[in-house]
Order: structure tokens, then C-alpha cells, then sequence
């Protein structure tokens, strides 16, 4: 592709209509985006992270584009879980939900993401869901009983139509996944509003105290910061149904067919051992117990591998800790390593985990940082040409290639594929510049640092200092293998030292040393800087 090829307009997939579609906004050259954010009753884990990752490149993609955004992502802090879980603790649900908002917010600017626009929390919006509840009752679309408000599925017309299911279908099977309530008109109608309990945080309303529904606060809070409709409603695929499905029951039955989100985008999920992750499952790692042992931006990267709606796969080896061998699930739950017989402790196994797909992205991204450091160093002492000189076809065309894949449905793996050649085109030139005058590959390194420095601001990766984050992922992984690093140090001080001595077979000892630890060295006039190879 060359420059001057007109961009494609954005394709956005969305799940309501089963396909992609042109973007075209309420009001042209704006959008509003809400995103169902967290129910904070524990530390993030991965799954949660992808779900908050996806809107998150999303926006900055929209502003690269030229879209003036409105981002609301809200912070559920009323729910049945938060309760237990505060109950489990003996700590006030506010209180524990408010704990949990800010380690939330701690690993969301660890994984650097933009914080929203708006961030609601329920407990700041009880009387604009009072208002949403008595028009639902009001319209016949809700009722009353006994201090609970429920609604009445039957009533909306267009109910399943998200997630594709029929009225009779649901009926026929929920006999046997719902609990039968006698006081209710169908098992299929859900809770707008829940009658206080003892022990439970509770507001007063015309039905009595209690407290929202978890359906309904997305509603509420969604049209109080963009309107009855807005633009684009993004979350995980599990929240199809029925929060997804119901959030549309509600809001259209209240406000009209015709409202509500114009897109649904729903990321698929991350699978642990073939399974959903998830909390419920137990099946999950946080955000925190990984970007403990890797920099989070290499979590951030390995989430932006694979499309958003795809499932990923995130590999998990476990190896015993006294001879190495990979333990299976069974072996992991026993902690009885079946080659050797060590017993280990759940939490000795979880310290020594390895996870081979973001290593492949950490070491990814370890080889985009070096490039960048060694394009910036050339450039700051290569001389300027003083006249134009072509750049060369790869780097010339990595951004519009980049950028097409991301206006075609916001397809990340496919515009990190779009940088591997660059990349290569990069380092020859930085290794030799053999086939290229002087002013065409200055001028081809000077745009590709200011072209991914473009990509960066879109994906939100390799904005750092590279050698503040090479060295960050250095000490990281020598801690990761329990490697020394000032006996590296020493041993590539002492091959510096042989070096300047002209003492070649001690310098190439210690190479041999350094490269039995899995160490490489890269060598200037002024030092050598080691790091994993």
C-alpha cells in the first residue's frame, strides 16, 4: 500500500446484527462509548484485564482518527458477590468495594490504560435507578411484590434478540437453571430492585428499602452520561446474556425501540486449561501475580495478539520444583510430582509458573525495544542528508498497513503482523545500511522511529524509555530464573577488561560463561550491556 491510498472507513462487528458495519456515529465525528467495568469484590485477574483492554485501544485508535470520545466505563460497587464476599470478611460492602476500586485502578495504570472519561459507581446513582424503576412500573413493563421490583420479560417484544435465543426456548429450559419463585409471573423475569435483607447496605424507595438490581445500574448509568443512546457498548462475551440482554430490555422498554447502543462489541475469552477464566471457576490469575514476574506492558502486548473476539489461549507450564518436570493438572492439584515424587505447596507452584505465550510476547517486545534504542542512537549522531533520498517500501508502508488493520474492526494481531517486516527492514539497516545510500536509510530510520512512535500512541505499547524498560525486564527475569545479577556484572566486567587487554580466549571464556546463563552482550566504544538472549 503507498501513502496516498484513501483509508478505508472503520469496520466495527457488531453482535446485535451478527456482522461488520461501517461506523456512523449519532453525531458525526463524536462517539460515546460505555463499557461495563468491574464488580470489585477482588483483585483483577487477566480476564478482567482484557475486557478493560479492548475500549482502551479502542479510544485511542478513535482519537487517532479524529474522533472527539466520551468514554464512560463505570465501577459496579452494589452486588450480590460484593456482599458475600464483604460478609466472608467481616468488612462493610462499601468498604470492601472501595478497596478493591483503587487496586483495580492500581493495575489498570500498571497495564496503562487511559482512565475514562466518566467512571460512575451505583452508590453515586440510586436516584436516577429509582426514576429508571418507576417508569419501567409505570409503563406495565415492571412489577411489584413485596418490596421486590421485578420485570416483566413477557412484556418487551424484542426480548433475546441479542443473544439470539427465543421466549419459548428460555421458558422451556429455565425450569431447571432458575430457582422457582412463586411470588413471580415467569422464572424468566429478573430483579430491578431487591428488598433489604439484615446485614445488607439498603436505600429507601417508594417499594422500601433495598437496593438495585445489577442489570438495572448499567441502564441507569449509561443514559444518565450519554443519553437514552449513545454509540458503543463494549464488554466480555459472557455478559451477552443476560446483563447485555437485559440492560436492552430495560433501556428500550423505558426509553423506546429505537434507542440505546448503536454497536455491541463483546471480547471473547481467555481459556485457562481449555476452561473460561474466570473468578468463579477459581481458574484464574490475577494481573498482580503476573506482572510480578513479567513488565506488565508484555502482558499488555501478549492481550493484543489475537483478535478481540477470539478466545486466548493463555499456557500455563508448571514445573516441579526439585526436578523440573512439567506437572499436569492432576499433578498440579495433588502437588505430588508423578517423575520424582516431590510434594510442593500450592503457593511454591504458583511462584514457579511459566507462561510460554507471554514469554514469546515479552521476548517480542524486548526485540522492538532494542530497535528502537539502537534507531534513536543512530540517529541522534548519524549527519542529517541535505537532500531528499526515497524510504525504503517496507518502512514507507508499515503505518498505512498498520492502520488498516485497525480501522478493519480493530484487528491488533493483525497490525502487529504489519510491523515484523519494518522491523527487519530496521535492523538491516542498522547492522550494515549494505544496498542503501546514505541519505535513503537515515531518512528510512528516521521514519520508522517517528511512524511507531504513531503505533505506540495506538496500542499504548513501547512508549517507554528503552533502556528503562529493557532493564526493568532484565531484573524481572533474572529473578524469574534466580540468576545473579552482579555476578553477571562481574563476569561482564571481566571480559571488558580482557578485551581492552587484546586477551581474546579470556574475553571468549567469558562469553561462554555469560552464554551458559542464557546471557548475551552487546558491545560500544563506551561499554557492554548484557541481557538474555
Amino acid at each position: 500500500m503507498n501513502d496516498a491510498a484513501a483509508p478505508s472507513p472503520i469496520q466495527l462487528h457488531d453482535t446485535l446484527l451478527g456482522k461488520k458495519c461501517a461506523l456512523e456515529t449519532l453525531t458525526p465525528g463524536r462517539v460515546g462509548i460505555y463499557c461495563c467495568g468491574p464488580t470489585v469484590y477482588d483483585l483483577t485477574h487477566v480476564g478482567n484485564a482484557r475486557a478493560a483492554l479492548v475500549p482502551d485501544v479502542m479510544v485511542r485508535f478513535l482519537r487517532h482518527e479524529g474522533y472527539e470520545v466520551k468514554y464512560v466505563r463505570n465501577i459496579t460497587d452494589i452486588d450480590d458477590k460484593i456482599i458475600a464476599r464483604s460478609q466472608e470478611a467481616g468488612v462493610p460492602a462499601l468498604e470492601l468495594a472501595s478497596r478493591f476500586a483503587d487496586e483495580y485502578h492500581r493495575d489498570m495504570a500498571d497495564l496503562n490504560l487511559l482512565p475514562p472519561d466518566v467512571e460512575p459507581r451505583v452508590q453515586d446513582h440510586m436516584a436516577e435507578i429509582i426514576v429508571l424503576v418507576e417508569s419501567l412500573v409505570a409503563k406495565g413493563l415492571a412489577y411489584a411484590v413485596q418490596g421486590d421490583v421485578y420485570y416483566r420479560v413477557a412484556a418487551f417484544k424484542g426480548y433475546g434478540k441479542l443473544s439470539k435465543r427465543h421466549l419459548e426456548e428460555m421458558l422451556e429450559g429455565a425450569g431447571s437453571r432458575i430457582e422457582v419463585d412463586e411470588r413471580k409471573e415467569s422464572p424468566l423475569d429478573f430483579a430491578l430492585w431487591k428488598a433489604a435483607k439484615p446485614g445488607e447496605p439498603s436505600w429507601e424507595s417508594p417499594w422500601g428499602p433495598g437496593r438495585p438490581g445489577w442489570h438495572i445500574e448499567c441502564s441507569s448509568m449509561s443514559s444518565t452520561h450519554l443519553g437514552d443512546s449513545f454509540d458503543i457498548h463494549c464488554g466480555g462475551r459472557d455478559l451477552v446474556f443476560p446483563h447485555h440482554e437485559n440492560e436492552i430490555a430495560q433501556s428500550q422498554g423505558a426509553h423506546g425501540d429505537d434507542t440505546f447502543a448503536r454497536f455491541w462489541v463483546h471480547n471473547g475469552f481467555i481459556n485457562f486449561a481449555g476452561e473460561k477464566m474466570s473468578k468463579s471457576l477459581g481458574n484464574f490469575f490475577t494481573t498482580r501475580e503476573i506482572t510480578t514476574l513479567y513488565p506488565p506492558e508484555s502482558l499488555r502486548c501478549f492481550l493484543l495478539t489475537v483478535h478481540y473476539r477470539s478466545g486466548l489461549n493463555f499456557e500455563v507450564e508448571v514445573p516441579c520444583p526439585a526436578c523440573g518436570a512439567l506437572l499436569d493438572k492432576s499433578a498440579q492439584e495433588s502437588g505430588v510430582c508423578p517423575a520424582c515424587g516431590h510434594q510442593s505447596e500450592v503457593e511454591e507452584l504458583r511462584r514457579r509458573v511459566r507462561f510460554p505465550g507471554l514469554e514469546e510476547s515479552d521476548g517480542r517486545l524486548a526485540y522492538i525495544y532494542r530497535t528502537l534504542r539502537q534507531a534513536r542512537a543512530f540517529l541522534g549522531t548519524a549527519k542529517q542528508p541535505g537532500s531528499e533520498a526515497p524510504v525504503t517500501e517496507a518502512i514507507a508502508g508499515m503505518l498505512p498497513a498498520f492502520l488498516e488493520h485497525m480501522r478493519n474492526d480493530f484487528n491488533t494481531s493483525g497490525a502487529l503482523g504489519a510491523l515484523s517486516k519494518p522491523l527487519a527492514e530496521a535492523n538491516g539497516l542498522l547492522a550494515s545500511g549494505k544496498g542503501v545510500d546514505k541519505a535513503s536509510r537515515y531518512l528510512s530510520l528516521e521514519r520508522f522511529a517517528a511512524d511507531m512512535g504513531e503505533v505506540a500512541r495506538v496500542l499504548g505499547c513501547f512508549e517507554q524509555d528503552p533502556d528503562t524498560w529493557l532493564q526493568q525486564r532484565r531484573d524481572m527475569k533474572a529473578a524469574r530464573l534466580g540468576l545473579d545479577t552482579a555476578h553477571v556484572d562481574d563476569l561482564v566486567r571481566q571480559r571488558r577488561e580482557a578485551r581492552s587487554a587484546k586477551d581474546w580466549d579470556a574475553a571468549d571464556a567469558m562469553r561462554a560463561k555469560l552464554a551458559e546463563l542464557g546471557v548475551g552482550v552487546q558491545d560500544s566504544a563506551e561499554d557492554s550491556v548484557w541481557d538474555f538472549l
